[in-house]
């Protein structure tokens, strides 16, 4: 018994997995940074980090009035990637206070885009991610 003991202390000692961080995949790579773009728009260098060099739209404060949400499967093709998006308008960032509860379920919006991706270097990084109108 005095071994059973001192083999449970040790397992929960030393634990019993690896100590890898779990990987992602290629498609959950891709939908983090279309789905993190609304986080980015505040912020000048991280909204342009989230583009591959030069693609980044100049109406980078318009993408803070929308959330976005994957609306479907990826298509990966080596470096390059197109994910189906549903662009929500209508949101309005905590920022703004109050005025988000006083929007009307009839003022949301939600438009279907296509969005494109391609990977630089390890890192996948939007090329075209299109508005509304």
């Amino acid at each position: 018994m005095k071994y059973w003991v001192l083999c449970l202390l040790i397992c929960m000692t030393c634990g019993c997995g690896g100590s890898d961080a779990p990987q992602t995949t290629v498609e959950q790579d891709v939908f983090a940074e279309v789905t993190g773009l609304g986080d980015t728009y505040a912020d000048e260098k991280m909204f342009q980090d989230a583009f591959v060099s030069g693609a980044a739209p100049q109406n980078r404060e318009d993408y803070g009035k929308y959330a976005y949400v994957i609306d479907g499967e990826a298509e990966i093709d080596g470096d390059q990637a197109t994910v189906p998006v549903k662009v929500i308008g209508g949101i309005v960032s905590s920022q703004e206070g109050d005025s988000a509860a006083k929007k009307k379920a009839g003022e949301k919006t939600e438009t279907k885009m296509t969005w494109k991706l391609q990977r630089e270097g390890k890192e996948w990084k939007l090329k075209e991610a299109p508005l509304p109108g």
